[in-house]
Formats: C-alpha cells, structure tokens, sequence
C-alpha cells in the first residue's frame, strides 16, 4: 500500500456551495439538473457528529462488542427540514498513529520451503496516510464539500481495531469484512450506534442507499462490504485496492512483497493499522496472523482463501467502477483487472498507466460524480450509456474508451525463447546483491532470450505467460521472468515481470521439493500490461531467479538451467503481429 501522505486523491474540483433550494412547505430536497446532482445545500451549515457502530463481534474478548467509529458530515438539512441522504463512506485503518513495527529480513541462508514438504504448516490456521482524507473530512474541501453540499452524507469510518474504533483488526479478513457490513446495516436501520457519551444514536436521516469509495487499503474495505451479499450497499469504487491478498503477498506459490515494503505479510501490516488503545489486547490476533500465513511455504490455504475476493466475486450485488494503475507494483495490476474479470454485476473499468494511487484525469472526477448519482440517487446520469472501459496515459489524458479489456483484437501470440538445436542455457542466482535491472547487465546471472525487432508499432493489452523447461541444483529456487523493452539505443525497460515457486508447480495449496537438476515444465503469468512499442524496438524475455525487490533473498549459489528451444512466451496483441 501507499506509504506517503496524499492529500486530495480523488482530485475532485472544489466548488462553492450555492443557496439551498427550498420546496413546496419549506422541506428541503435533493436538485438535479443535466444529469447531476447540485450544490444546493449550505457546507457552512452541515452537521459533523461522531459515532460508533456496534459490530456482531468480540475479537478483543474483553465482553464488549466491537464498535466501529465514524466521522459523519451531513447536510444541515438532514437535522431542521428531515432531508433524508445518500451516504458515501470513505473507510479507512490509517486513523490512528502507526506504531513502529520491525520488519523481518528478507535476507535468509537459503530458501524456507526448502526441506518443506506440504502446505500443512499454513493450512493450521498508501498510502499509508490518506489520513487528510480520513480522520479530517471538513478539511479535506475538495471531496467533503463537493459531495455534502450535492445532497449526501461523507462518513469517515475507522476500520476495526484502529484509531477509535475498538476490536482487532484482521487484515482483510472475516472481522474487517463484518464489522464493516454492520456500518452499512446501521446506515440502512439496523443494529445499534453509540455517541461519545454512550447514547444509542439512529441514523433516520439516511435514504438507506450506500456507496463506498477508496484508495488501496482504503478502497479494499468497500470489497470486503460487498462480498458480504445484498445490503443497503448500492455502489462501490475501490482504487487501486487489493482484490486478493495472496496476490499481494504472494505469486504462484512464492513469498512476494508489495513493491517498496520488502518483507511485509500479512501480519505486519495488521501490526502496522492496529492504532487502538490498548492495541496489547490484539497480541493473540496477531501471533494467530503470523502462524497462519505460511510464509515457510507460500502456499495458499484457508487463510488466503478468506481473504480472495475475487474469488468471492459472486457475492457481490453492489455495482462496482474498478480504478487501477498499470504501472503500480505495490497494488499490482492483476488486482484491479483480475476483479473486473469475476463480477457479474453493472460494472465500469478504469485503467491508468502509473504508479499506486488514482486518477489524475480531469474526466475521472466527473465520471465518478455520474457514477455515484446513478447508484445511489438513480439519477438518468448517462454512466450506464459510457463505454465500460477507459485507459488513460502516464500524462494524465484519456486516450481510449472502450467495451473490453484487453481491448478488442486482442489475441494471444506464442512464440519460441529460442529456435534451432535443443540447448539447455545455465545460470547463477546473484539477486541478493543485484536488482533485477542491474542483472540485465550481467550474462552469468540471467537468461537474455531476444524477439525479433518490431516492424510495426506493436500494442500489448493484457497478460503474458512464460512456459519454461526449467530445473535447478537444489530443491527449492526463486524464479522470475521479465519482459524487457529495449530500444534500438540500446536502452532497457522492464516492462513487467512474473514470479513462480516450482515447489507450486502442481498446486498452489501444496508445496513439492524439487529434484535436483530434474527438468519440469512451469508456466505463470506476467503481471499485465498495456503499452505501445515502437517500430525498430525489440522484446526481450529474461529469466532470473531471486528479485531483490520483491523475493526473499537466498545466498548467491543456486544454479538455474533452461532449455530455451522448447520453451515459449505467449504476448496478448491488438492486431496484426509485427513479430
């Protein structure tokens, strides 16, 4: 997840609150004029109230149930006319001050799966910040206003076990998911809130219609709401969000980081969020965290599957408008894409080619206004007559709008590593020491396999997949593959890259030793891309083992073999192939 502070995200343009519009009898009312809600209602004037929502749960054993906070502002309306709203939730763990939780190292003797034989050890059981948005809404203008002064309520919400909320917070499990459903019960009627001084508080002034909205973690928290099924929940936008968190944590087996946090798992990031008083209450929760996960292994197992909404996706009745970059690898693609590929509800996808975060479209602002008008105000917006899917470049500007993605004439391309006599190419892992741009530069830590130069501008849209008869001297071995872009200067971009455990080869929820210097047969996925290569430009498929960014880092040593000429890369490309 993002680790810096972003102060207004959703780069939505601050407007200034006109003069409330009075109907017949004095009773105020939501206006909509050309398709959209209008800034009627006096931000000057709205309500900010506190209150904290009691969950079905005890997972502090203290007696108590957890009570989750919220920070609500609310046209003024709502309290002296009897307006009744549409609420927009903006959840978030980062409320709180993070404690200083030591990161294990990633720097080992040799890899821990080695000697490991099943995934029964697992099976036993940004980003940061945001908090301009989160735990101050009047100050952050651009959205509290924006939106309360259109007619709806802004709710800050403090997930469970951080900030003020209590509880222990569970990192994208079934607490989190629970105790944030329960917000959206209290929203539509049900369930029980509390004020500061321990009065039962309703919320009668709410339409009972919900949307939920968010960066990253904060835009995780809406998924987990919807897996839960049919609510008061009408729409969510979740932003760069983790759609599974093995995906996050792991890939095809192996221990991966999210890129930048080398090292983190599944408990140190509830570690990281855990901001309550008293966050010593959770010390069994997290040690529960820290045995479950499996990071001996990176198997998948009960944990992880609690945890993978995009396998849950069917749940979801809630519309969804999925945000993700292309160019992130901290959230990677395959998050926002893999999700978009599993809901069967109304749904739009918009993809930008950067890093963590959001839009910065000047479009994205008033599509999302649209959006949320439909769904929650069932205003005749237009949204729903938009193409579904919008691409926008690294500069900010909407280049494409589409009905799919990958686009269509999107095919898949398989082409040979290598062509004439079956060779087997070695290697020597050196990742502990080397990133993995500058192991493009050393022959005797990687496996360069050249494409054909490009005849034509060639477009990528989608996900590539490496097939490689691969073997090693040992019984456990980092493996990765990049797919490289170099330009005829001799300049070298990865353009992205894929990791695999062939202890996993067979099964993602089962670890298997290598024999060693036995050659098997793997194949995994890139993460996706859409990009233009330029005429003249060539491809490059490199294989590496450890990725020092992103692997747990063994002792240089491990020999890697290859056998190119019955070994493939399969490309998605739009059109004709120039390769």
């Amino acid at each position: 997840m993002l680790r810096t502070a972003i102060a207004a995200l959703l780069v939505v343009t601050a407007v200034a609150a006109g003069t409330p519009a009075h109907a017949a009898g004095g009773r105020t009312t939501i206006v909509v004029k050309d398709g959209a809600t209008q800034p009627v209602f006096d931000y000057a004037a709205a309500l900010n109230e506190d209150v904290w929502v009691e969950a079905p749960l005890d997972t502090d054993h203290d007696g108590v149930r957890d009570r989750v906070h919220l920070n609500i502002t609310r046209p003024g309306e709502t309290e002296t006319a009897g307006l009744k709203v549409a609420s927009l939730i903006m959840p978030t763990p980062y409320g709180g001050t993070a404690p200083d939780v030591p990161y294990p190292s990633v720097d080992v003797d040799h890899l821990p799966q080695e000697g490991v034989h099943s995934a029964s050890k697992a099976a036993l059981a940004a980003d940061r910040a945001l908090t301009s948005l989160n735990t101050s809404p009047k100050a952050a203008v651009s959205t509290w206003e924006y939106y309360t002064t259109r007619g709806y309520a802004m709710i800050a919400m403090d997930s469970l076990g951080t900030s003020t909320s209590t509880g222990c917070p569970d990192a994208g499990g079934r607490d989190e998911q629970i105790s944030t459903r329960a917000v959206v019960d209290w929203l539509d009627g049900k369930g029980r809130a509390f004020d500061a001084d321990g009065n039962v508080v309703s919320a009668r002034w709410s339409a009972r219609s919900v949307g939920m909205y968010g960066v990253s973690y904060n835009g995780t928290l809406p998924i987990m709401a919807a897996i839960t099924g049919r609510s008061a929940l009408r729409t969510i936008i979740p932003m760069s969000a983790v759609t599974s968190w093995y995906d996050y944590y792991r890939a095809n087996g192996l221990v991966v980081a999210p890129g930048g946090w080398q090292g983190e798992d599944l408990d140190i990031m509830a570690k990281y969020v855990l901001s309550r008083a008293n966050p010593e209450a959770c010390a069994p929760n997290m040690a529960y965290l820290e045995q479950a996960q499996g990071r001996d292994t990176g198997d998948y197992s009960a944990v992880w599957a609690a945890r993978d909404y995009t396998a849950q996706a069917h749940k979801i009745k809630a519309s969804v408008f999925v945000i993700q970059g292309l160019a992130d690898w901290n959230v990677k693609p395959k998050q926002g894409t893999q999700l978009w590929d599993a809901l069967g509800v109304e749904k739009k996808l918009w993809l930008y080619n950067r890093g963590h975060g959001s839009s910065c479209a000047p479009e994205f602002a008033p599509a999302m206004h649209r959006w949320v008008d439909h769904y929650l105000y069932r205003v005749d917006s237009g949204i729903e007559d938009e193409a579904p899917v919008t691409l926008e470049n690294s500069a900010c500007t909407v280049t494409e709008n589409t009905t799919a993605w990958p686009v269509p004439g999107t095919r898949q391309v398989t082409l040979p590593l290598a062509t004439g006599k079956p060779r087997t190419d070695t290697f020597t892992d050196n990742g502990r020491t080397q990133t993995a741009a500058q192991l493009l530069n050393a022959p005797a830590n990687r496996l360069a396999y050249p494409l054909p130069p490009l005849t034509r501008d060639t477009r990528l849209s989608g996900t590539a997949w490496i097939t490689a008869d691969v073997s090693a001297d040992r019984t456990a071995a980092n493996l990765t593959a990049l797919l490289v872009d170099h330009a005829p200067d001799g300049t070298a971009t990865i353009l992205t890259r894929g990791w695999t455990d062939p202890q996993n080869r067979r099964s993602l929820s089962h670890s298997e030793p290598l024999t060693p210097d036995r050659t098997y047969r793997l194949r995994w996925n890139f993460e996706p891309v859409d990009r233009t290569l330029p005429a003249g430009h060539r491809l490059d498929v490199v294989i590496i083992s450890t990725d020092y960014d992103y692997t747990l880092r063994p002792l240089p040593g491990t020999e890697i073999s290859v056998r190119p000429v019955s070994s493939t890369i399969q490309l998605p490309v739009v059109g004709r192939t120039a390769l």
